[in-house]
């Protein structure tokens, strides 16, 4: 049995299932208030904590304690945040939030206490136009945020010690203009650094010095074929976010994520309600294998069992979450369903 929490801000709600890793069944377990405009989600490494970013005023992270044999939920505490919080992430070893916000233009590191709660003060370090995610590498020793509006990466390491981010060289790599790097995704041995477009639709693939944890670009796999349509995507914001004046139909590209043993790729896409699926070769090379529709309308994120047998998708215009297959090809078949909360967005998976 593996455990599914998903994040839905138009209720405040987490909503707490079961998956079956045999089957795929999905199975509401419960759902708990979680607070105003709830987002993010991230889970402490030992899977114990889950964290919600609140995007209210003022922006706060709300915890809740994990019971590690039935995936149970208690509401534990609640803090400020650093900023409103897009994306959030603990480093590898639980002692820091990491968050990213798009309207604040920052990147923002918290430390978390031995009791695993977030601590008041945050470092701020400013992004540029609309920072979209921050993660560490699986080294623990490097931190990365991508920053849609400015079309880069950003490098830094990560001191433990003092608690701050400090800059690789001069602190970014860029990617072509209206690429838009939205999500990161990493190489098990934290080799390779894979970057989703939002507005390109490609998938950017870097590699990681492991010395200094400096990028290069290693190449660039589109993942939009043209039977969908799209043109090119534009920067959103909650003034124009789902561009509502312009009928065109544009690449907005959303979530990444990676099978356990690391050789299928996944991208989703917002405006056809789909799912791209990459080959990853052994020296992170990507092959596009094809294009598959979700029954879940705009898939703004995604999650791969932890057995790598099944891949949930929720969508912020459905009131379902769905469970799908997942083949050797790459291919989807869709499973089971449950029913999700309002404008569902995160999804966080445990075993």
């Amino acid at each position: 049995m593996s455990y599914a929490y998903i994040s839905s801000p138009n209720d405040g709600l987490v909503s707490h299932y079961h998956l079956n890793d045999d089957t795929g069944e999905l199975r509401m377990v419960e759902q708990l208030p979680a607070g105003e405009k709830v987002n993010a989600l991230a889970l402490s490494p030992d899977g114990t904590t889950l964290y919600g970013a609140l995007r209210g005023q003022p922006p706060k992270v709300v915890s809740f304690s994990v019971d590690v044999a039935t995936g149970t939920l208690t509401p534990r505490a609640e803090a400020p945040a650093g900023a409103g919080f897009s994306y959030m992430a603990t480093d590898r070893e639980g002692r820091f939030l990491l968050g990213a916000s798009y309207g604040e233009d920052l990147v923002t590191l918290q430390a978390i206490d031995d009791e695993l709660q977030v601590q008041e003060a945050a470092c701020k370090y400013p992004s540029g136009l609309h920072a979209h995610s921050v993660r560490t590498d699986p080294s623990n020793r490097f931190v990365y945020a991508c920053v849609l509006g400015a079309d880069r990466v950003l490098q830094y390491r990560l001191d433990a010690q003092a608690g701050e981010l400090k800059p690789i060289g001069e602190g970014f790599v860029s990617v072509p203009g209206n690429t838009g790097p939205r999500h990161m995704v990493f190489s098990e041995d934290g080799s390779v650094m894979f970057v989703l477009g939002e507005m390109s639709g490609t998938v950017t693939t870097f590699a990681i010095d492991a010395q200094s944890g400096a990028l290069t670009q290693k190449g660039v796999e589109n993942g939009i074929p043209q039977h969908l349509g799209l043109h090119e995507g534009l920067v959103r914001d909650s003034r124009n976010n789902n561009l509502s004046d312009d009928p065109t139909p544009r690449i907005w590209c959303a979530d990444i994520r990676l099978v356990p043993d690391g050789t299928l790729l996944y991208t989703t896409e917002r405006t056809t309600s789909s799912v791209s699926v990459f080959q990853v070769a052994g020296d992170g090379t990507l092959k596009y294998l094809n294009n598959h529709k979700l029954e879940e309308k705009q898939p703004r994120n995604i999650a791969i069992s932890p057995n790598g047998r099944w891949l949930l998708a929720c969508g912020e215009l459905s009131d379902t979450v769905g469970s799908y297959r997942i083949h050797q090809d790459g291919s989807l078949e869709r499973v089971g369903q449950a029913v999700s909360g309002q404008g569902a967005l995160w999804i966080e998976v445990r075993a």
